[in-house]
């Protein structure tokens, strides 16, 4: 029987759902937050010493969340805005999709949807603006002017661009802080899922929407590809820097790479291979926000999804899934990229990541600012809570994007 078929499981379905729901709120609101209280008041029982009780409570609040959208079946989507006015400092449009016969729907690409059966899709997407700024009606790039695609993380199955959204908190960061940016393209690619929901979305669908939306920037907005920032946190991270490898590794001639890439938190091993006590899979598995153990498989959901009926090696060999996994040969791995700034805590799992990918990018002569921020969480930057740390870091970033 065939995973769309199958009855959901109870726990997916009323009033078991709200059940659940209430249960957990009404447990963590009197069992674990007193008891995590009580547990963290000594500093040296806290996940990190320098964190205050507050954090504490916050991190371990998380560690109960993660897995509730997989568990019960919720929903992150915004809806489209039936009307611009809806949107304060930004503007709905659709992207269009590549074209089948496209120059750019080539390659890697193009291998992997003939397996997944993936088609180039009209996609929405989201222009933020610095609070003041004026809107152009036309929405072209003025003269020299920089703009950075923001791909929005959420394992690949979950997240939004939309500017109410969590996700969003990024590109709303980079427009405070930043001198040079007035405006930012979040794009709401196309979300993975897998069973016990119905398949969907397969790599390479999300690339191929990123793919689109910088063909947008450049040929429909007029942004020249060198003030371009191809950014992405966490798994949108993974997106960005597949995203800039389908451009580079295909050289098409009227979508020139971008003139930077900004990486923060970004996952790219999604085979989790690097499991030893030192490697940050188990050394951190206490103090980030993610609830798996050290001998479970890290994004295990989000893994299947993003494959679909691609062969589950390709989680190990792919470049374009895992760049950072010790199964694939870096020599040569990453030839022709731009400035490259990388961003990750270093309380999170998936650090490892970031700091192998810094030493492969050093090795193939790119250009390489790596800002691990201490004590930090997975994607700290998406938390507005996370102060006083998110706006430094943020600062950082925005010094070297205006640079």
């Amino acid at each position: 029987m065939a995973p769309s078929q199958v009855a959901q499981p109870l726990w997916r379905r009323q009033p078991f759902k709200g059940l659940y729901l209430a249960y957990l709120v009404l447990s963590t609101i009197f069992v674990r937050v007193p008891y995590w209280y009580i547990r963290f008041l000594p500093r040296k029982h806290r996940p990190r010493a320098s964190w205050s009780i507050g954090r504490c409570i916050r991190v371990m609040s998380f560690r109960e969340l993660t897995g509730l959208p997989v568990k019960l079946g919720l929903n992150s989507n915004h809806d489209y805005p039936e009307d611009n006015e809806e949107l304060e400092n930004a503007r709905a449009l659709w992207v269009e999709g590549l074209n089948e016969d496209s120059e750019a729907f080539c390659g890697e690409l193009h291998r992997a949807a003939s397996v997944t059966g993936i088609k180039p899709a009209r996609i929405p997407a989201y222009w933020f603006f610095r609070a003041g700024s004026a809107i152009p009606s036309d929405l072209k790039a003025k003269p020299g002017e920089r703009t950075t695609l923001h791909i929005h993380g959420g394992a690949f199955h979950l997240g939004s661009a939309h500017p109410d959204a969590t996700t969003a908190n990024i590109a709303h960061g980079l427009l405070t802080h930043s001198k040079t940016l007035e405006r930012v393209l979040a794009v709401d690619y196309r979300l993975s899922a897998s069973y016990p929901d119905t398949p969907a979305n397969p790599f390479p669908a999300a690339v191929l929407d990123c793919v689109a939306a910088y063909q947008y920037l450049v040929r429909d907005a007029g942004f020249e590809p060198q003030n371009i920032t191809v950014a992405g946190d966490s798994a949108g991270g993974n997106l960005a820097f597949a995203t800039v490898r389908h451009l580079i590794e295909s050289a098409i001639p009227s979508l020139p790479p971008p003139g930077r890439l900004l990486s923060l938190s970004s996952w790219l091993d999604l085979s989790a291979s690097r499991t030893n006590p030192q490697d940050s899979l188990a050394r951190n598995a206490s103090t980030d926000i993610f609830s798996t153990s050290p001998t479970s498989r890290f994004g295990g959901y989000a893994v299947e999804a993003y494959l679909g009926n691609l062969d589950r090696t390709e989680a190990e060999t792919n470049r374009y899934l895992s760049p950072a996994s010790p199964h694939i040969d870096p020599a040569g791995l990453f030839r022709g990229f731009p400035r490259t700034f990388i961003s990750a805590g270093d309380a999170e799992k998936i650090l490892d990541d970031s700091t192998v990918i810094a030493e492969r990018l050093r090795a193939d002569g790119v250009p390489v600012t790596v800002d691990i921020e201490t004590d930090a969480v997975h994607d700290f930057m998406v938390f507005t809570w996370y102060e006083p740390e998110r706006t430094d870091a943020l600062k950082r970033v925005c010094k070297w994007l205006d640079e």
